[in-house]
């Protein structure tokens, strides 16, 4: 039986865990334990070895400037080596779970080398920056009282000529989301974080027109940018609004961004990495790491249900 995120209270939320989510943590305890222990001897050795070539780098130049520089590289490395075992019991344990979930409210999860949804369509529209490189991961795509969704988490990052060469700065990071909706819109309507004095360079980079929003509160908040006003006015109501705001704090995310076009609601938000199920050094069967995934994903289905229900919606009412 599908689980339905708007209607689960604690009690359903609580057999969800039981029945779906537990069993696999519980399953996956022992062999973070045994990488536990792992962990901690190559720690120690790595440690010791640092402490070695930090030594040895002060005895060959005499500056302790190199010897720190030199023994915290091998300190690095050899704490990247000693987490290996335990990044391996964390990812086998969250894709069993995410899996769980996804299967639980009727939707697929892909860990990685996925097709990111309506990619290009979020560049297009400037919702995301264009980049030179792009990561993906951890989507869930499904349908939600006939609209399809997809939302995976990603990672754009564009290259930078240096003195030295060049290295990689990160334009975007954060939820990517696409709601497919069984109406097409008629023209393009996009909603950006309000960006108070700089509000004038976004009004310069669009050739929309801005919508103007009737609601003080909401006007200090977002501005609206379309080439249908009436239709941008339907869309844009109160009740989508919070959600959004919700959306993003849910998230913890920042510089929320939309756009309806086509049949599609885009959604940009920057934040953090989502859909983790948190450190591998405290015991992995507890409630609170499945609580924080379902949360998120339930604030997405409330947003799809202010566009559907809303009484301003056209979707609702056609």
């Amino acid at each position: 039986m599908t689980v339905d995120l708007l209607q689960l209270d604690e009690e359903k939320f609580g057999r969800l865990y039981a029945d779906r989510v537990e069993p696999i943590l519980k399953g996956n305890e022992g062999g973070r334990l045994v990488a536990l222990g792992t962990y901690r001897v190559r720690f120690v050795w790595g440690a010791l070895g640092a402490t070695v070539i930090a030594g040895a780098a002060f005895y060959v130049w005499n500056d302790a400037f190199n010897a720190l520089i030199f023994g915290a590289a091998a300190f690095a490395a050899a704490h990247w080596y000693a987490m290996e075992p335990l990044r391996a019991v964390g990812t086998q344990t969250k894709q069993q779970s995410l899996n769980a979930i996804a299967g639980a409210i009727g939707c697929s999860y892909d860990l990685g080398a996925f097709e990111p949804d309506a990619f290009a369509r979020f560049t297009d529209i400037e919702l995301v920056p264009g980049c030179d490189r792009s990561g993906f991961q951890d989507c869930f795509r499904g349908d939600f009282r006939g609209c399809g969704f997809a939302f995976y988490e990603g990672h754009l990052e564009r290259r930078v000529k240096t003195k030295n060469g060049s290295r990689w700065d990160t334009v975007f990071r954060g939820q990517l989301i696409r709601i497919e909706f069984p109406k097409k819109f008629q023209g393009i309507t996009v909603v950006r974080r309000d960006a108070g004095l700089f509000n004038f360079l976004q009004r310069w980079a669009t050739k929309l027109q801005r919508v103007a929003l009737g609601d003080s509160r909401l006007e200090k908040a977002f501005e609206v940018y379309s080439d249908d006003q009436v239709e941008a006015r339907y869309l844009i109501h109160p009740v989508f609004m919070e959600r959004l705001l919700a959306l993003e704090t849910q998230f913890k995310g920042k510089r929320l961004r939309c756009a309806f076009e086509a049949g599609d609601l885009l959604i940009a938000i920057e934040g953090g990495d989502k859909f983790e199920l948190g450190s591998m050094f405290q015991r992995l069967d507890d409630i609170a790491r499945a609580r924080a995934i379902i949360a998120d994903i339930a604030e997405i289905m409330r947003l799809i249900d202010a566009v559907l229900t809303a009484e301003q919606s056209p979707l609702s009412s056609s």
